[in-house]
Protein backbone atom coordinates (compact mmCIF):
# COMPACT_ATOMS: atom_id res chain seq x y z
CA UNK A 1 0.00 0.00 0.00
CA UNK A 2 3.00 2.41 0.70
CA UNK A 3 4.28 1.72 -2.24
CA UNK A 4 1.59 2.39 -4.19
CA UNK A 5 1.18 5.62 -2.66
CA UNK A 6 4.49 6.90 -3.26
CA UNK A 7 4.95 5.94 -7.04
CA UNK A 8 1.48 7.87 -7.89
CA UNK A 9 2.96 10.29 -5.87
CA UNK A 10 5.62 10.05 -7.74
CA UNK A 11 3.77 10.27 -11.08
CA UNK A 12 1.66 13.31 -9.71
CA UNK A 13 4.34 14.95 -9.31
CA UNK A 14 6.07 14.49 -12.90
CA UNK A 15 2.91 15.21 -14.92
CA UNK A 16 2.54 18.78 -12.59
CA UNK A 17 6.08 19.18 -13.77
CA UNK A 18 5.87 18.11 -17.45
CA UNK A 19 2.74 20.41 -17.39
CA UNK A 20 4.39 23.80 -15.96
CA UNK A 21 7.23 23.41 -18.29
CA UNK A 22 5.34 22.83 -21.96
CA UNK A 23 7.20 23.82 -24.78
CA UNK A 24 4.41 26.41 -26.95
CA UNK A 25 5.03 26.74 -30.82
CA UNK A 26 2.95 29.53 -32.47
CA UNK A 27 1.66 29.20 -36.24
CA UNK A 28 2.56 31.27 -38.50
CA UNK A 29 4.66 33.70 -36.98
CA UNK A 30 3.86 36.45 -38.80
CA UNK A 31 0.93 37.71 -40.70
CA UNK A 32 1.06 40.30 -43.33
CA UNK A 33 -3.10 41.18 -44.35
CA UNK A 34 -5.12 43.98 -45.53
CA UNK A 35 -8.38 45.08 -44.20
CA UNK A 36 -11.27 43.15 -44.04
CA UNK A 37 -9.29 39.82 -44.46
CA UNK A 38 -9.13 37.03 -41.67
CA UNK A 39 -6.72 35.77 -39.80
CA UNK A 40 -6.18 32.56 -37.95
CA UNK A 41 -3.24 32.03 -35.07
CA UNK A 42 -2.48 28.75 -33.87
CA UNK A 43 -1.08 27.58 -30.47
CA UNK A 44 0.62 24.48 -30.38
CA UNK A 45 2.04 22.79 -27.69
CA UNK A 46 5.30 20.10 -28.13
CA UNK A 47 3.30 17.44 -26.57
CA UNK A 48 -0.06 17.15 -28.04
CA UNK A 49 -1.04 14.85 -25.75
CA UNK A 50 -0.44 16.98 -22.45
CA UNK A 51 -4.29 18.81 -21.63
CA UNK A 52 -3.95 22.59 -21.58
CA UNK A 53 -5.36 25.58 -20.47
CA UNK A 54 -5.33 28.36 -23.63
CA UNK A 55 -4.84 32.18 -23.30
CA UNK A 56 -4.40 34.62 -25.64
CA UNK A 57 -2.56 38.16 -25.04
CA UNK A 58 -2.00 40.70 -27.54
CA UNK A 59 1.66 43.10 -27.15
CA UNK A 60 2.54 41.30 -23.50
CA UNK A 61 -0.43 43.11 -21.88
CA UNK A 62 -2.07 41.63 -18.83
CA UNK A 63 -5.86 41.98 -20.91
CA UNK A 64 -6.98 38.48 -22.12
CA UNK A 65 -8.13 39.00 -25.36
CA UNK A 66 -12.02 37.73 -24.75
CA UNK A 67 -14.40 36.05 -27.69
CA UNK A 68 -16.50 38.77 -29.46
CA UNK A 69 -17.89 39.49 -32.93
CA UNK A 70 -14.76 39.92 -34.55
CA UNK A 71 -12.56 37.42 -32.25
CA UNK A 72 -12.97 33.89 -31.53
CA UNK A 73 -11.09 31.77 -29.43
CA UNK A 74 -10.83 28.26 -30.06
CA UNK A 75 -9.82 25.44 -26.73
CA UNK A 76 -7.59 22.96 -27.72
CA UNK A 77 -9.31 19.53 -27.98
CA UNK A 78 -7.23 16.04 -28.46
CA UNK A 79 -7.35 16.24 -32.37
CA UNK A 80 -7.65 20.13 -33.32
CA UNK A 81 -4.87 22.82 -31.74
CA UNK A 82 -5.78 25.72 -29.84
CA UNK A 83 -6.12 28.61 -32.00
CA UNK A 84 -6.94 32.63 -32.05
CA UNK A 85 -9.59 33.65 -35.44
CA UNK A 86 -9.93 37.22 -35.89
CA UNK A 87 -12.54 38.23 -38.75
CA UNK A 88 -12.42 41.90 -40.66
CA UNK A 89 -9.36 42.95 -39.58
CA UNK A 90 -8.48 46.37 -39.18
CA UNK A 91 -5.34 48.47 -38.73
CA UNK A 92 -5.88 48.97 -34.67
CA UNK A 93 -5.25 44.88 -34.99
CA UNK A 94 -1.66 45.23 -35.88
CA UNK A 95 0.42 43.86 -33.02
CA UNK A 96 2.23 40.72 -31.59
CA UNK A 97 -0.39 37.85 -30.18
CA UNK A 98 1.19 35.52 -27.54
CA UNK A 99 -0.79 32.39 -26.59
CA UNK A 100 -0.59 30.93 -23.28
CA UNK A 101 -0.86 27.37 -22.62
CA UNK A 102 -1.44 26.70 -18.40
CA UNK A 103 1.80 29.17 -17.91
CA UNK A 104 3.91 28.90 -20.81
CA UNK A 105 3.60 31.88 -23.40
CA UNK A 106 4.36 31.42 -27.02
CA UNK A 107 7.02 33.04 -29.24
CA UNK A 108 4.35 35.44 -30.71
CA UNK A 109 2.88 35.83 -33.54
CA UNK A 110 3.16 39.59 -35.50
CA UNK A 111 0.32 41.09 -36.99
CA UNK A 112 0.56 43.76 -39.79
CA UNK A 113 -2.53 45.49 -41.16
CA UNK A 114 -2.48 47.76 -44.02
CA UNK A 115 -5.31 49.54 -45.88
CA UNK A 116 -6.29 48.70 -49.20
CA UNK A 117 -5.33 51.44 -51.97
CA UNK A 118 -6.37 51.76 -55.29
CA UNK A 119 -3.53 51.32 -57.85
CA UNK A 120 -4.46 55.09 -59.56
CA UNK A 121 -3.39 56.32 -56.21
CA UNK A 122 -0.66 54.53 -55.77
CA UNK A 123 1.04 55.29 -59.40
CA UNK A 124 0.44 59.54 -58.23
CA UNK A 125 2.31 58.80 -55.02
CA UNK A 126 4.84 57.09 -57.06
CA UNK A 127 5.14 59.94 -59.73
CA UNK A 128 5.21 62.94 -57.25
CA UNK A 129 8.12 60.76 -55.56
CA UNK A 130 10.15 60.75 -58.66
CA UNK A 131 9.27 63.86 -59.26
CA UNK A 132 10.74 64.84 -55.48
CA UNK A 133 13.84 62.14 -56.30
CA UNK A 134 14.22 64.33 -59.21
CA UNK A 135 14.53 67.81 -57.76
CA UNK A 136 16.66 66.77 -54.86
CA UNK A 137 19.21 65.27 -57.14
CA UNK A 138 19.46 68.75 -59.25
CA UNK A 139 19.70 70.49 -56.26
CA UNK A 140 22.95 68.30 -55.29
CA UNK A 141 24.24 68.70 -58.86
CA UNK A 142 23.59 72.87 -58.60
CA UNK A 143 25.57 72.60 -55.28
CA UNK A 144 28.28 70.84 -56.36
CA UNK A 145 29.19 72.33 -60.11
CA UNK A 146 28.71 76.18 -58.62
CA UNK A 147 31.71 76.49 -56.26
CA UNK A 148 33.63 74.28 -58.54
CA UNK A 149 32.84 76.91 -61.77
CA UNK A 150 33.66 79.91 -59.36
CA UNK A 151 36.71 78.36 -57.86
CA UNK A 152 38.13 77.66 -61.51
CA UNK A 153 37.37 81.59 -62.58
CA UNK A 154 39.07 82.39 -59.47
CA UNK A 155 42.16 80.39 -59.91
CA UNK A 156 42.36 81.90 -63.44
CA UNK A 157 41.88 85.13 -62.78
CA UNK A 158 44.63 84.99 -59.89
CA UNK A 159 47.32 83.22 -62.35
CA UNK A 160 46.41 85.94 -64.87
CA UNK A 161 49.79 88.16 -65.80
CA UNK A 162 49.11 91.58 -64.83
CA UNK A 163 50.48 93.86 -67.87
CA UNK A 164 51.48 97.64 -66.24
CA UNK A 165 50.70 100.16 -68.82
CA UNK A 166 52.62 102.09 -70.65
CA UNK A 167 53.38 105.82 -69.82
CA UNK A 168 51.99 108.52 -72.45
CA UNK A 169 54.28 110.71 -73.26
CA UNK A 170 52.35 113.44 -73.92
CA UNK A 171 55.11 116.01 -74.34
CA UNK A 172 57.05 113.92 -75.85
CA UNK A 173 58.45 115.67 -79.36
CA UNK A 174 56.69 119.20 -78.37
CA UNK A 175 59.32 122.24 -79.43
CA UNK A 176 59.61 125.81 -77.87
CA UNK A 177 58.02 127.67 -79.57
CA UNK A 178 59.87 130.51 -80.69
CA UNK A 179 59.14 134.34 -82.13
CA UNK A 180 61.40 135.19 -84.91
CA UNK A 181 64.16 133.15 -83.68
CA UNK A 182 63.82 134.57 -80.12
CA UNK A 183 62.69 132.59 -77.03
CA UNK A 184 59.61 133.15 -76.30
CA UNK A 185 59.80 133.97 -72.49
CA UNK A 186 61.88 137.61 -72.01
CA UNK A 187 64.60 138.10 -69.68
CA UNK A 188 63.91 140.22 -67.12
CA UNK A 189 66.88 140.05 -65.14
CA UNK A 190 67.89 143.46 -66.34
CA UNK A 191 65.33 145.01 -65.26
CA UNK A 192 65.37 143.96 -61.46
CA UNK A 193 66.55 146.15 -58.90
CA UNK A 194 69.62 146.27 -56.87
CA UNK A 195 68.72 144.12 -53.93
CA UNK A 196 71.20 146.25 -52.33
CA UNK A 197 69.76 149.68 -52.85
CA UNK A 198 68.12 151.28 -49.39
CA UNK A 199 64.53 152.01 -49.30
CA UNK A 200 63.22 155.17 -49.46
CA UNK A 201 59.86 156.15 -47.74
CA UNK A 202 58.53 158.96 -48.56
CA UNK A 203 56.92 161.22 -45.84
CA UNK A 204 53.13 162.19 -46.71
CA UNK A 205 53.74 166.04 -45.99
CA UNK A 206 56.43 166.02 -48.61
CA UNK A 207 55.33 167.26 -51.53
Amino acid sequence: MHYFLLGSSVMALIYLSAEGNIHVFQKPRFVGVKTGRTVRIYCVPLNPSLPARVEWFKDQTEVKLKNSQRIYIKEKSDTTNASLLISHVETEDSGTYFCKLNSTFGPGTELQVFRHTDPQTIMRRSKVKDVFIFLQALLLILCIVVPLVQFYRLEKKEDAVYEEPEDDHIYEGLEIEQCGGADLYEDITALARDTDAAWEVESPDQE
